[in-house]
This record gives structure tokens, sequence and C-alpha cells, in this order.
């Protein structure tokens, strides 16, 4: 491969996955706007709906959103992110974060703060995503149920943001996997969480980690450089 071809290849990739985003995010505006119609007209007839008729309608809403969590990764995995940074408050942002949060049934949200109640200069909206993918991850990994648990510490040069979850842990144990484009071990899923997570933090001097727990479950540590007044 040609110096060229390396370089058109990123280009062209970012071309590519913004024309499908942009040609599949408008039918699927059309389908949820069409459904809200067909729901509207449903409920005005006052009687009960059919459970098969609710269940269907379950199953095109659920598989809308999975389409554009898809559509929404893939833009996040090609584009650089302009970061917009600002101080904030790590207790804040996890309170946030925990209000936002759908917590599936089954899962146990549990949410640690900051003793030290640290500062960060950091884009908190690219953080917050990176975030929410690593506990999409973690509640994944326990379809039977399961507590995950949010945490932010520091240790005088770093803040660190932590999930844990009680699920089997990272497949053999391989932390650095997990990081992988396209790496996953749902049935379905594109495996982008994390290389976005990662990719995030670094834009932003930080690291990203993953490492299987002595009693079990897996851990997820997303740290940035403490800020000091």
């Amino acid at each position: 491969m040609t110096n060229t071809e390396k370089k058109e290849k990123p280009d062209l990739l970012k071309q590519m996955s913004s024309v499908v985003s942009h040609e599949l995010r408008n039918p699927l505006a059309i389908i949820s706007n069409s459904l809200y119609f067909i729901k509207t007209k449903l409920a005005a007839g006052g009687a009960a709906l059919d459970p098969k008729v609710v269940k269907h309608i379950g199953v095109i809403e659920s598989e809308v959103k999975h389409s554009n969590d898809v559509i929404e990764q893939m833009l996040a995995f090609t584009r650089v992110r302009e970061l917009r940074l600002a101080h904030a408050e790590v207790n804040s942002a996890l309170a946030d974060l925990q209000e936002g949060y759908v917590v599936p049934a089954g899962i146990t949200l549990k949410v640690d703060a900051d003793p030290a109640g640290s500062c960060v200069n950091a884009d908190m909206e690219a953080i917050g995503y990176a975030l929410r993918r690593v506990l999409d991850n973690a509640v994944q990994a326990m379809p039977g149920g399961g507590t995950v648990t949010l945490a932010a510490s520091q240790d005088g040069e770093l803040v660190h943001f932590t999930v844990t979850d009680t699920g089997p842990g990272l497949p053999a144990g391989d932390g650095e996997k997990v990081f992988e484009p396209f790496f996953t071990t749902k049935p379905r899923g594109v495996g982008l969480g994390l290389t976005i997570a990662r990719k995030y933090l670094e834009q932003q001097g930080g690291t990203a980690k993953a490492q299987n727990l002595p009693g079990g479950g897996a851990k997820v540590t997303l740290s940035l450089p403490l800020f000091k007044a």
C-alpha cells in the first residue's frame, strides 16, 4: 500500500461513515415519527391494545434506538472531536451521569463520590459520553442482573473514574483487547464503545485501562490530570 493510499483510507472511512449515517438517520427519523403517529391514533380510541401490537411496537422502538446508537458510535470513532475544555467538579459530573443514565431492570447502579471533591479541566461532555459507553458495556456483561459501581477518586496527580461490575469478567483476562476497534463478545454490538472511551481520554492527556477483579467481575478506569488551583 502506497503512502497516498494509507492517507486516503482514513479520509474515505470518515466520508463513508458520514454518508451512511445521513442515509440511515433520515429513514429512521421517519420510522420514529410514523410510529409515534400510529401509537397516538391507537391510544385515541380508548380501548386496550392487543398485547401483540404493543409487543411489536416495542420491538420497532428498540431496533430504531439500537440503529441510532450504532450510527452515533461510528461517527464518534471516525471523526476528530473538537474539545471544549472547562473547569469541572468531578462529583457534579457523577451526579449528572447518575441522573441521566437509564438503568435496566435487574441492574443496581451504585455511585461513590470522590471524598476529596476533585476538579478537572476537561471536555465533560466527551468524558460523560465515554463513561456511558463503559457503563453500557458493564450492564451488557450482566444479562442476568448484577451491580455496577461508578466511583471517583484522586491520587494527587490524576483523577480516576472507575466502573466495576459483578459480571463474568473480561475474556481471557485481556484488558487491552477490549479497547481494540470492533472487538466484542456480544451477539449484537459494533465493539467501539471502549475504543471511543480511550480515544476521548487520550485526547485530553488521560488514559483508559481495564482489568479483571480478584473476586470476580471487571473494572475499567478512566484517568484525567487533576486540576490544581
